[in-house]
């Protein structure tokens, strides 16, 4: 386990979990409450799951699911596609993990591309599903067939006509969601992968149902509880463990490699922690995206307190709500954000006068439009 990772798990599991008033759960409850706050009104069609805001008479913008409407359509097709999303980054200057794609047909080359690197590591993950699945880590020459297997099961399972699989380098490290919104970096999450930590006397499985027993008490982590599954078991066999043991004081073992949080993984507001340098990388990779402003960059780097991070996908339809609701942490606003901004633009548009309050973010509006404008040039040279 990477030392920092360990250090940062136990520096956290100091910290109690954060309590919330149930009322606020879920994106349209946060949406409703900013949307009264600052004068909007909400209009929806569930039936095209599209959600108008309204400013007086004015349309300001919209979600479509949670993808904004300032989204083009060529920006969600490059996004929901990891390996030429990560090429286009690549030409535009971003650190590459170097990955290759191969069909459910191409097993064979999938592995021997794997064997002739035996010193290293790679994550194999589906082409195109979201919310970890399919997603294999620490893949090696010795694992490689059954997490091939898993992830080809896991894209058959979701009904994918074609499976493909992306294998790219393993980055040991954290994994970290920016919230980046019409161009302002808004929130920034850590997501730890689920664990345990010894108290010298409880077995693993108590710590589990202790961490689980507290998740309960949060309504959004209801159905987000580490499980404990055949998956589980394996891993804990393959490290000489199980269930029934008991764990020395601060012994850190880690459940699962994933953080995804409907894994059991945690997460943690690192807004005014992480280094403003992966917040530019963010912020820049939205930037160099003709047609994107607002969305979820994942990341993971080595220390988020440095400079150095590598952008493993970006979320057209981020799941802002948790940076709303972190299990730790101060929780943010990055949909109270959205709608100020939203509105803002409208005002501008329609010659409305603005107070005071919203010269900061017509200021960070403004530099961000340049910041795309240099970005557009570079293409338009490349062309």
């Amino acid at each position: 386990m990477n030392k920092l990772l360990e250090e940062v798990i136990l520096k956290y599991s100091k910290i109690n979990n954060n309590s919330y008033d149930d009322s606020k759960n879920v994106t349209s409850e946060f949406l409703d409450s900013y949307a009264r706050d600052i004068g909007l009104v909400i209009k929806r069609d569930r039936k095209l799951k599209l959600t108008n805001f309204y400013d007086g008479s004015r349309l300001i913008g919209s979600l479509k699911g949670l993808r904004v409407s300032t989204t083009s359509k060529e920006a969600f097709n490059l996004c929901r596609d990891k390996y030429k999303l990560e090429k286009f980054l690549n030409d535009q200057g971003f650190l590459s993990l170097n990955s290759k794609v191969f069909t459910v047909t191409e097993f064979k080359e999938a592995k021997e591309y794997v064997d002739s690197n035996p010193d290293s590591a790679f994550v194999l993950k589906p082409l195109s599903l979201a919310g970890g699945k399919g997603i294999e880590l620490n893949v090696t020459s010795e694992n490689f067939v059954n997490s091939w297997n898993a992830s080809i099961h896991a894209q058959r399972k979701s009904k994918v006509k074609n499976p493909t699989c992306i294998v790219q380098r393993f980055v040991s490290g954290f994994d970290v969601r920016v919230s980046v919104i019409e161009g302002q970096v808004s929130a920034v999450t850590l997501r730890l992968p689920a664990h345990v930590v010894g108290d010298g006397k409880s077995t693993i499985q108590e710590l589990i149902k202790e961490k689980n027993d507290e998740r309960i008490l949060i309504k959004y982590f209801q159905k987000k509880l580490i499980p404990i599954d055949k998956k589980l078991i394996t891993r804990l066999a393959s490290d000489n463990k199980s269930l029934d043991d008991i764990l020395k004081n601060n012994e850190v073992y880690l459940l699962s490699d994933i953080s995804n949080l409907t894994l059991g993984g945690e997460s943690i507001d690192i807004t005014d922690i992480v280094s403003d340098e992966i917040k530019e990388i963010a912020l820049n990779s939205i930037a160099s995206i003709p047609g994107f402003y607002s969305g979820g960059v994942d990341m993971m780097t080595e220390d988020f307190t440095k400079d150095e991070a590598f952008i493993i996908e970006i979320n057209t339809n981020a799941n802002h709500t948790m940076h709303h609701l972190p299990l730790k942490g101060s929780p943010k606003e990055p949909f109270k954000d959205l709608l100020k901004i939203l509105k803002l633009k409208g005002e501008i548009m329609n010659n409305i006068k603005i107070d005071n309050d919203s010269v900061v973010m017509l200021n960070n509006i403004y530099k961000f439009s340049l910041l795309k404008d240099r970005y557009s040039r570079k293409l338009l040279e490349k062309h």
